[in-house]
């Protein structure tokens, strides 16, 4: 059996993918898969989505857009990223949907779609992100000649908000609607809702008038909402096995630099999992993991492919082969776990390494019991 596997569980996806379409309301789920649906693995989790009702996709790369091509999603899929015209000419051959960040990328659009193949793009706008996309005032020159290009069509018009929950989200909001207004009633298709705009009260962002909402991380369960509060279930679980178990005396050190040191007589269970399968290496000394329903520590330097943990003189019987859980579902939150490593959800899930095999399973949770 393979070392540590990630299981992902896809009852808990159904789930979230149905609250999310209830709060979208009319507008359509954009299924989000880039980096392999946030490491969850981007085939079987359009799949589910597809089952689903979800029909539109997008992903941040060519290659990732052509991954579900061949695997036989047919459906519209947009590529995020901005791209070269060799990246423009092979959206066109597999029919993906190209995003249009500058002028530039829309003059080479044209000539892509009069060259290669017909393009649907859709157009970013900048309202405050200051990443990628046009100024809000080049949108209306650059909107005109794209729906007069031939072989173009204009699938959508867009923006990306910077922050969630505070008064910069309705700044940008404002600035995008200034565009539409401008567009005098011929605005295509909108989409300005993500993951952060699906999970907040109602009252905060209206989605009248959207076309779609892209939801992303809140898919996988992982989003991390400022009140703490979530009705998410986190679809992965990160999980190990002991592979030895020993007894050291008061005042052993364990692994690299010795940054540990025992303070009683202890038992140390070495795991499996390291960071070349995702698992921080700035989780030394700080994380817990889950070993027969109990918290035990993360103790010394983790390394490239184990690390250990202080199951102490009384603490929970243990073997080797046992599993331990190192996020998820009988262990700590993958929340929990990033805030540890200072860092986020969504670079914890992308994080896990290839090596760690995806394992899927359809387990709903055990109906509430009524008293």
């Amino acid at each position: 059996m393979a070392p540590t596997v990630a299981a992902i569980n896809l009852a808990h996806l159904r789930h979230n993918v149905r609250l999310l379409r209830e709060r979208a309301g009319p507008a359509d789920l954009m299924g989000v898969v880039k980096a392999n649906a946030y490491g969850h693995g981007a085939v079987p989790v359009a799949r589910v989505l597809r089952e689903e009702g979800v029909r539109h996709f997008a992903v941040a790369t060519v290659a990732e857009g052509r991954a579900l091509r061949q695997a036989g999603v047919e459906d519209p899929i947009l590529v995020f990223g901005g791209l070269l015209p060799v990246g423009l000419a092979a959206c066109a051959r597999l029919g993906l949907d190209v995003t249009i960040t500058s002028a530039e990328v829309a003059e080479a659009a044209m000539h892509t779609a009069r060259t290669v193949a017909p393009l649907r793009v859709h157009v970013e706008v900048d309202t405050g992100m200051g990443r990628t996309g046009l100024a809000p005032d080049e949108v209306p020159a650059v909107l005109h000649r794209l729906e007069r290009a031939p072989g173009i069509t204009v699938a959508g018009l867009y923006t990306h908000f910077a922050t969630v929950g505070d008064a910069f989200v309705a700044e940008q909001a404002a600035r995008f609607a200034a565009v539409v207004d401008a567009l005098g009633g011929a605005a295509p298709p909108l989409h300005t809702g993500n993951s952060g705009v699906l999970l907040s009260p109602p009252a905060f962002f209206s989605l009248e008038g959207t076309a779609f909402v892209r939801a992303g991380v809140a898919l996988y369960g992982i989003y991390e909402s400022p009140d703490g509060a979530s009705p998410l279930r986190p679809v992965m679980t990160l999980r190990s096995h002991i592979t030895q178990i020993k007894t050291v005396p008061a005042g052993t050190t364990v692994s690299y630099g010795r940054t540990w040191r025992a303070p009683r007589r202890t038992r140390i269970a070495t795991v499996a999992c390291g960071y070349a399968d995702g698992y921080p290496r700035r989780l030394s000394n700080r994380a817990e993991a889950g070993l027969h329903g109990r918290r035990v520590p993360v103790v010394g330097t983790i390394c490239m492919d184990m690390l250990m943990l202080d199951l102490g003189p009384d603490g929970p019987e243990a073997r080797p082969g046992d599993p331990v859980i190192l996020f998820g579902e009988g262990g700590p939150s993958a929340a929990e776990v990033a805030r540890q490593a200072e860092t986020i959800t969504y670079e914890l899930c992308c994080g896990i390494a290839p090596r760690v095999p995806r394992h899927y399973v359809d387990i709903a949770p055990p109906p509430a019991q009524s008293e």
